[in-house]
């Protein structure tokens, strides 16, 4: 029986293993890798950021699209507010919804007058954010200026009482506007807490990093440009989120129709149209008709019904005869269902 083969290990092998195993091993000191010493390639750099995971970040898997129907109807309207106010041509365009952290909001908007509005019965606080261009646009306008505002040094200076009730009474113009956008979503309620100059003092989030969702709003008066800010919490509307998916269904205003309906059809009975009564045909020829002269005689017969009609579309049938010595048709029928319905106040009901 031949010996039992023992397995040989490659001399280069643990030669290698070896010299790798001395690499990591200084004398007396600790063998823990130093992470440092490694290089990344030239030319690339990397922010490493802190990751929580019990905070939710700016990601939004759903795209909100009741909530972006609601700002553009919001801005429909308080574009023709502003109109009843000023007096002048305003423009206001909405913005994408951009979700993003409060802190990098309480960043950009540092400058702005801050309003606290609850919008119940949603639990917590939203912000509406006006910056300082509009405000000065609107009390130039007001007080009879074109809109145009120079450059003015807002960092730290504070609205004076004027300025702040007029930023209240546009406020209010807008809480009214806003409510009504989200009549055909979620119905609510606004409210106005308080005015604020610094965000931090406003306290609709728990954390710097929650997740706001912020909507500008671009006003163009004249020549003058502003914005102004909707700051929503997601954590506000995140019990509604499906309500805020699905785009809202119209509901049709029948008492709209019915006033419609109702004004046109008075209108219409008020119209003045011409009754054309064709008392009969004569089928002739084109050579007949060149050979007519005068005191010719044309032989008819008296029809028994008589069309009646109106730009020639026949509405009514009759018989002729006189009444009183003139002329007359007695009505036997009417053609147009239109006309019959008119004459019952159908559409008046």
């Amino acid at each position: 029986m031949p010996d039992k083969i023992e397995p040989t290990t490659d001399l280069n092998e643990n030669s290698a293993a070896e010299q790798l195993s001395d690499s990591f091993v200084n004398d007396g000191e600790d063998s823990s890798i130093d992470v440092s010493s490694f290089s990344l390639p030239s030319g690339k750099k990397v922010d490493v950021k802190p990751y929580d995971l019990s905070v939710k970040h700016r990601f939004i898997p759903e795209r909100l699209t009741a909530l972006e129907i609601i700002n553009e109807r919001f801005a429909r309207q308080f574009r023709i507010g502003l109109f009843n106010r000023l007096r002048r041509n305003a423009d206001v365009v909405a913005s994408p919804i951009e979700p993003q952290t409060f802190e990098e909001f309480s960043d950009i908007s540092s400058e702005n007058h801050l309003n606290l509005v609850h919008l119940n019965p949603l639990r917590g606080s939203s912000l509406f954010s006006f910056s300082p261009e509009l405000v000065f646009i609107i009390v130039d306008s007001l007080f009879g200026g074109d809109g145009r505002t120079t450059k003015i040094k807002t960092q730290g200076r504070e609205f004076t009482h004027t300025e702040q009730q007029i930023i209240k009474r546009v406020l209010e113009l807008a809480l009214v506007i806003y409510q009504n956008s989200w009549a055909d979503v979620y119905p609510i309620e606004t409210e106005y807490i308080r005015s604020e100059m610094q965000s931090k003092f406003t306290n609709i989030t728990s954390s710097p990093d929650d997740v706001v969702l912020t909507t500008n709003f671009k006003v163009e008066v004249g020549h003058s440009k502003a914005t102004f800010c909707i700051c929503i919490p997601y954590s506000m509307v995140e019990p509604i989120k499906e309500l805020l998916i699905k785009p809202p269904i119209e509901e049709q205003t029948y008492q709209d129709d019915n006033i419609w309906m109702s004004s046109l059809t008075t209108g219409i009975k008020q119209s003045s149209v011409e009754l054309v009564a064709n008392f009969t045909h004569i089928h002739t020829t084109v050579e007949k008709l060149l050979a007519l002269k005068v005191d010719d005689i044309l032989t008819i017969e008296k029809p028994t019904n008589i069309d009646v009609t109106v730009g020639g579309v026949p509405v009514l049938k009759g018989h002729y005869g006189k009444v009183n010595k003139q002329y007359a048709i007695q009505v036997e029928q009417v053609i147009n269902p239109v006309i019959e319905q008119l004459n019952e106040g159908v559409f008046n009901d």
